[in-house]
């Protein structure tokens, strides 16, 4: 469990592994060397055996979730065999990131059963979670980690895993592909196959079907996991290109198994990673030791279609892995390793320590995502962001970068920088954090401030990241924040006459479950430092605009090329005709430098429309603009 304690103090026998102030401090901040890297894997190695205990000790109550398959014991029995042999190896595979991915849920999963709930996974009248996994193939995963583990050890077994559609999987090593269609025709989908290993060769059996194989290399119906290499400063990191595990962070829809990639597409991923290695090396050398320690595995996604935003996305369950779609280029991808190697540092470092209070249901406004996000994620975007903001940073010092590449690094350091700490000023006294929760807020503040900004020559780079980020925060807002409906009834009232000043009352977060992308105005000032000729060619046509970036509009096209007055005009017609969208309104702000506009846009529209509304006409937006910014200080 998480401790209160702050480090460096007495834990107590009861806590084994522990962090001394300084490095605490110095992972809070982002950093760590290789030494402080080890510490946390071996914290994880400590809370993996303990989950694993726990599992153990649950099953022990409850022999029955295992259904059709042997005891539990027979499966620990051949584990401790292994481990017998080739500790290592076996250590090795228990502290895979697909172990905790399978461990972790399974766990949380019998823990409901036996308190007596239904599991959270489980749909009402049905005897399997919503993923379409019964119980006992689910908790059976772990006579399949036992198999590995032998294998890997090399000796002698036969023990019974479970199968499905067809398939089973030897974690780390690949997986049988059985003949026959499964869930259809009669054949079950879910099944037990008996997996025998001897003399060198795997036999895996299921409904009088056989796969033989020599375990790792090729065999008819045998698929063997791939594996590819980061070149990471002199080291050569070797990680998981996994496609074919079913413990995944983005699950296969209806617990089918993975499809495996294509040998033209792995081979991209393949190439990809070998030269994202050096990128992120000569940019980052923090965020490449990070990987070089702790990326185990790399889960592939499908490949973003034209103009989708990439995703990608870790697992505090499976420390050391990352899944994305396939990134457009190596650099791309360096960024991404960045990001979310971050994520497992801090996952192990919340392993270790509370840093905010479960119970809390604060939402909060984050750059990275268009939706609320709660304080856990808070605290996880800004660590990883922070990491890439630093590798920007150090991609657009490196010695000679080209122009345009330095310009675009310039861009996004500066855009990162400038979100972060305005997040962290909205979190940073936030009850919801402990002690130790504050205490790594404030150390990625003194990070990211100590960080130089762009000098005068990068001031373009630098105003671009400060209009996209300026305008995704004011959209956000007019979605998901409500204007204090007396303070808009008495402004409405006001209207155009000047009183005492008012305040804006208190808004209230309600969010909007329908909220587009709101990073139209960041995907735009990106093409533009890249190619500055398609957003010349699509001014005055709406459908080339959105062919560049899906619902970006013709005044945010305007305001990134720099015409401010026709991002105005534009922007002004569209909240005079109303009812304003939100990028109308955010664009128009970000044109005419409203005060009450930019730091309280729901308010203005708000004001604005119910004034439209008394007196069936739209008041023209510059003169109301300038009547709400003279009823300041406001805000």
């Amino acid at each position: 469990m998480p401790a209160d304690a702050p480090p460096g103090g007495d834990a107590g026998p009861a806590r084994r592994h522990g962090l001394s102030s300084e490095d605490f401090d110095t992972l809070a901040g982002g950093g760590g060397d290789t030494g402080v890297l080890s510490l946390l894997w071996e914290a994880e190695r400590s809370h993996r055996l303990l989950l694993l205990d726990l599992f153990l000790d649950l099953l022990a109550k409850r022999p029955e979730a295992l259904g059709p398959l042997p005891a539990a014991d027979e499966a620990w029995q051949l584990l401790l065999r292994a481990e017998g042999h080739d500790r290592a190896a076996v250590e090795d595979l228990l502290l895979r990131p697909e172990t905790g991915l399978w461990l972790a849920p399974v766990l949380r999963r019998l823990r409901g059963e036996a308190d007596g709930a239904a599991p959270a996974d489980v749909a009402p009248g049905t005897d399997a979670p919503a993923s379409g996994i019964p119980l006992w193939a689910d908790v059976g995963q772990f006579h399949a980690l036992a198999a590995a583990a032998a294998l890997r050890a090399g000796i002698d077994f036969t023990v019974v895993v479970p199968a499905r559609h067809g398939t089973v999987e030897l974690p780390s090593l690949g997986r049988a592909v059985l003949p026959g269609t499964y869930g259809r025709g009669g054949q079950p989908i879910w099944g037990c196959a008996q997996v025998t290993y001897g003399k060198g060769e795997v036999v895996v059996t299921l409904g009088g079907r056989t796969v033989r194989s020599g375990g790792r290399g090729p065999g008819v119906g045998w698929e063997a996991a791939r594996t590819a290499v980061l070149p990471l400063s002199g080291t050569d990191a070797a990680v998981h290109l996994d496609d074919l595990g079913c413990q995944r962070i983005v699950p296969t829809p209806a617990s089918l198994p993975p499809e495996r990639l294509s040998g033209e597409e792995a081979r991209r991923w393949t190439d990809l990673l070998h030269e994202a290695g050096p990128l992120l090396a000569d940019a980052d050398a923090q965020s490449a030791r990070d990987v070089a320690v702790l990326l185990r595995s790399v889960e592939p996604l499908p490949a973003p279609a034209e103009n989708e935003r990439l995703s990608s996305a870790t697992s505090g369950d499976g420390v050391g892995r990352l899944a994305s779609g396939r990134p457009a280029n190596a650099l791309q991808l360096a960024a991404v390793l960045a990001h979310e190697i971050q994520h497992s540092k801090l996952a192990v470092l919340m392993h270790l320590y509370r840093l905010y209070d479960p119970d809390d249901a604060s939402l909060f406004y984050v750059p990275w995502r268009d939706d609320p996000r709660p304080l856990r994620g808070v605290l996880q975007g800004v660590y990883a962001f922070t990491a890439v903001a630093r590798f920007w940073q150090g991609r657009g010092r490196r010695p000679g970068i080209d122009e345009e590449s330095a310009a675009a690094a310039h861009f996004e350091h500066a855009l990162w920088r400038r979100q972060l700490l305005r997040v962290i000023r909205d979190v940073q006294q936030h009850p919801g954090l402990t002690h130790l929760g504050r205490r790594v807020i404030e150390r990625l503040r003194e990070t990211i401030t100590a960080w130089e900004l762009p000098g005068p020559a990068r001031q373009p780079s630098r105003t671009m990241a400060e209009d996209a980020a300026d305008h995704h925060a004011m959209r956000w807002r007019l979605h998901h924040v409500a204007p204090d409906p007396t303070v808009v009834r008495t402004l409405a009232r006001t209207w155009p006459r000047r009183l005492a000043p008012l305040d804006t009352g208190e808004p209230q977060l309600r969010p909007d479950p329908d909220v587009p992308h709101l990073d139209t105005v960041t995907a735009l000032y990106r093409l533009r430092l890249t190619d500055p000729g398609a957003l010349e060619k699509a001014v005055g046509a709406p459908q080339a605009v959105t062919a560049l970036v899906p619902d970006a509009t013709g005044a945010e096209l305007l305001q990134v090329l720099g015409d401010v007055e026709g991002a105005l005009e534009l922007s002004t017609a569209a909240v005079r005709e109303g009812p304003g969208d939100t990028s109308s309104w955010a664009c128009f702000a970000l044109a005419l430098r409203g005060q009450v506009l930019q730091s309280r846009p729901e308010v203005a529209r708000a004001v604005y429309e119910a004034v439209r509304d008394r007196d069936g006409k739209a008041p023209d937006p510059v003169t109301f603009t300038a009547w709400l910014d003279g009823l300041a200080p406001m805000c």
